[in-house]
């Protein structure tokens, strides 16, 4: 009895020895040396400056569409990501004329965004638990359907009949972000890319596109909204 007991007790050892060193062993994945990802999912409108539901003379919203962003970067640490990035996501413009329901104001809204970028990464097991913060440029644009869309810049002075619509100027941009490498190089998750536009420039094409004219932004006329993508992340080290 006394030696099976011994037994035992050394086989329990070894076990629990072995679980730890399993516990405490790193995964093979390369954490360091360039890094290229991807997201693809959807883009949605966050109130801004301007609502998502109205606007000055036009009654609707803005309603979800399509979104995408690229990253390329550098990480000389297993923690620290530093690079730059590209994101368009689409709306789904419903508005309508307020003296006109019958008549759709707008048939295409986009944002195109770049930035610097600094994410802080946790690297826990296979899994690497992000957060990032990105100043940068973004403009946001409504181009115009059939509709008569007129406009009264203040600093024009005379009204103007409206093709695209646009606000630029900077964008910061926040992200948390969950991956697992599934090999050593390549790593699947997820990603939510806060997009907070702080433009100050507003500007209008008109005379059927011939003519562009931009203003400092005024209480009264339209100004961007933020935007939220969200979606599927993969990408690799290198």
């Amino acid at each position: 009895m006394r030696k099976l007991s011994y037994a035992a007790s050394s086989i329990a050892f070894l076990l629990a020895s072995h679980l730890a060193t399993d516990a405490q062993a790193k995964p093979n994945v390369k954490r360091t040396g360039g890094q290229a990802e991807l997201t693809f999912g959807g883009s949605l409108c966050i109130p801004g400056s301007a609502s998502c539901s109205s606007a000055v003379d036009v009654v609707g919203k803005t309603g979800p569409s399509i979104g995408a962003g690229f990253t390329i970067g550098y990480r000389p640490v297993a923690s620290l990501l530093i690079g730059a990035a590209y994101n368009v996501g689409f709306f789904n413009p419903d508005y309508r004329l307020v003296d006109d329901s019958s008549v759709d104001v707008y048939k295409l809204a986009y944002q195109n965004s770049v930035f610097g970028v600094i994410r802080g990464i946790l690297p826990v097991w296979r899994f690497d638990l992000g957060l990032e913060l990105a100043p940068g440029w973004s403009r946001q644009a409504f181009k115009v359907a059939d509709a008569q869309l007129v406009r009264t810049p203040p600093a024009l002075g005379e009204s103007i009949v409206v093709t695209k619509e646009f606000s630029q100027g900077f964008a910061l941009k926040t992200a948390p972000v969950v991956d697992i490498y599934i090999t050593r190089q390549i790593f699947l998750g997820a990603k939510l890319d806060l997009i907070f536009n702080f433009h100050r420039e507003v500007c209008y094409d008109h005379d059927d596109g011939g003519r562009r004219s931009c203003f400092r932004k005024q209480a009264d006329n339209q100004a961007s909204v933020h935007q939220m993508i969200v979606g599927a992340h993969i990408g690799g080290t290198f």
